[in-house]
């Protein structure tokens, strides 16, 4: 390919993935939950106020933070500003992405050019990562972190294949990249770390590099490992809402490689019988199976084809990552959810992309673009996925009742997530409140509150009393009324996206084959809402509720 069609194809390309990133940008629904905690610490003054913020979830992200906060106070904090900075980060992911599918083209002698512009390509017009490139959240800055360092990992592995002694300044800057990752999102150590070992490996097995090198690359990327250790915050989440089966991996193929998502905020039980039941759905012929096959053979055809057997070592770096996330989520208390896997998914395009470069036929490139650009457009697209209900639809919904900021505020979770759309004058409570250690007393008995904190893989068998339980206790009762009332007036938030259950759901639940199944978190909130109300109800005046989409707002008074 020539140097101008190859300038012109980059700048369509990039033109299109700038296109689709800023399709919808500007939600209706403003900050949804996971954006509104993400905004709540960004936003305070300072290190040390994001810090005293969270300092668990400021460790998790401390460079994306730090990012976030310059953003913020330079260009401002509307909504869609906020968003623009995720589309920013992506848009150097596109580009970045070209220049790393030159390289890996070099590293197999074929046309470096083409295999560029084709992994550039599939990374825009992937969904997942439009879908993401328009959530305030840390993902795209990731992306972007991800393909620098497998263009420099690439690199390195190059220099040290070649016969001229390799110059170091690959290997600093790809120390300093694995560092940066770990700071942006420190959970991506693992990620590190295989790469890391794919790297040792490849060049022992391969032996280009001698005892005495192995020791000297193992403490170059081990520093930025060695310093992560002082983060001591690898994951967060609430791994009680997620829930998991091994149909997981056929949802996270969709996500990774077609333009309809789907399970976007949990995982679907069963997804397996979901598929089988639309097998004859021309739509998901057209947009998830076409498309989902291409990306898988361009990687087999990759793999297959490389000689130096770079792309087989990227594809087990896949493997493994996405293997001790599934043995994890047996293991432990983690879930795991496919957001939580896509940090390997330009690893799978990058690998993709030297197989679909090598491709003769000029119909079914073209085809798989135009299925996706509909796919994108439609709308079911990434731009048009609705989230849950953001804290501007609950600001407005307040102020419209005319409901007074002075009032106390029961907040669901936590409770500084509306100040951004609506500030409080009041005090303001937790929902949450109601699962520490001694609020947990008043509803469960001792053996229920050890089974919980022991037993974590069978939480619900725990709880199942308890969701039965028709009649509130004294004790629960007196609880609430000494720690959330007050003699002013009382405004009770329900987030219907958590607590999602009536009662005679709950009970339906319980009865259910499937209630271990069930995510734990929303069976016991849905709970501890429905008897707070009860609560309120009986030692207060409803002076008026409202429900709009996911909220609903009672607000009480003194009788």
């Amino acid at each position: 390919m020539d140097k101008t069609k190859n300038y012109i194809m980059f700048g369509l390309i990039l033109a299109a993935g700038i296109l689709f990133r800023l399709i919808n940008l500007d939600k209706s629904g403003g900050l949804w939950y996971d954006e509104a905690t993400i905004y709540s610490i960004a936003s305070q003054h300072g290190l040390s106020g994001m810090y005293n913020a969270d300092s668990h979830r400021f460790l998790l992200f401390p460079l994306y933070y730090i990012i976030y906060n310059l953003w913020i106070n330079i260009l401002g904090n509307s909504d869609l500003i906020i968003r623009l900075m995720s589309v920013f980060f992506d848009i150097l992911a596109i580009i970045t992405a070209y220049f790393t599918g030159r390289q890996l083209g070099k590293n197999l002698d074929i046309k470096h050019d083409k295999t560029g512009l084709i992994y550039m390509l599939l990374y825009a017009v992937n969904s997942s990562f439009i879908y993401y490139a328009q959530e305030a959240k840390f993902y795209s800055l990731t992306f972007f972190i991800i393909n620098l360092i497998l263009l420099y990992w690439l690199k390195f592995i190059f220099d040290k294949s070649s016969s001229i002694a390799p110059p170091p300044k690959n290997l600093l800057i790809l120390t300093g990249l694995n560092f940066i990752l770990i700071s942006a999102y420190t959970s991506q150590i693992l990620l590190a770390v295989l790469l890391f070992a794919a790297a040792l490996i490849y060049l022992v097995i391969k032996k280009i590099c001698n005892y005495k090198e192995m020791l000297i690359y193992s403490l170059s990327f081990l520093i930025p490992l060695i310093a992560s250790l002082f983060f001591k915050n690898y994951v967060s989440g609430n791994f009680d809402a997620v829930v998991y089966d091994n149909s997981f991996i056929l949802l996270a193929v969709q996500n990774w490689f077609t333009p309809l998502l789907n399970g976007l905020q949990n995982n679907i039980l069963n997804y397996h019988l979901y598929l089988i039941s639309h097998i004859l759905s021309i739509k998901l012929w057209i947009f998830v199976i076409f498309p989902a096959a291409f990306i898988i053979y361009g990687i087999i055809k990759g793999i297959k084809s490389d000689k130096t057997k770079v792309s087989l070592y990227l594809f087990l770096t896949v493997f493994c990552y996405t293997a001790l996330h599934i043995i994890f989520t047996f293991t432990t208390g983690y879930n795991v959810l496919v957001r939580y896997t896509l940090p390997i998914l330009p690893l799978l395009l990058l690998v993709s992309s030297a197989g679909i470069a090598q491709i003769k036929n000029k119909i079914i490139i073209p085809l798989f673009v135009i299925i996706n650009i509909i796919g994108i457009i439609s709308i079911s697209g990434a731009p048009h996925i609705k989230r849950p209900d953001g804290y501007k639809v609950l600001a407005d919904t307040l102020a419209k009742a005319g409901i007074s900021h002075e009032y106390n505020y029961i907040m669901p979770i936590r409770v500084d997530l509306l100040d951004k759309y609506f500030y409080i004058d009041g005090e303001k409570y937790s929902i949450y409140k109601l699962t520490a250690p001694e609020a947990q007393k008043t509803y469960l008995t001792e053996d229920e509150i050890n089974g919980i904190n022991t037993d974590k893989n069978n939480k619900n068998k725990y709880i199942k009393r308890f969701l039965m339980q028709e009649n509130i206790s004294e004790d629960f009762e007196n609880y609430v009324l000494k720690n959330f009332s007050t003699n002013s007036n009382i405004v009770l938030i329900k987030d219907r996206s958590i607590a999602i259950f009536t009662d005679s759901q709950l009970t339906t639940a319980v009865q259910s084959e499937n209630f271990d199944k069930y995510p734990f978190q929303f069976l016991r909130l849905s709970k501890l809402y429905n008897d707070m109300v009860k609560v309120f109800s009986k030692n207060y005046k409803l002076k008026q509720k409202i429900v709009n989409k996911n909220w609903e707002i009672y607000i009480f008074g003194i009788k």
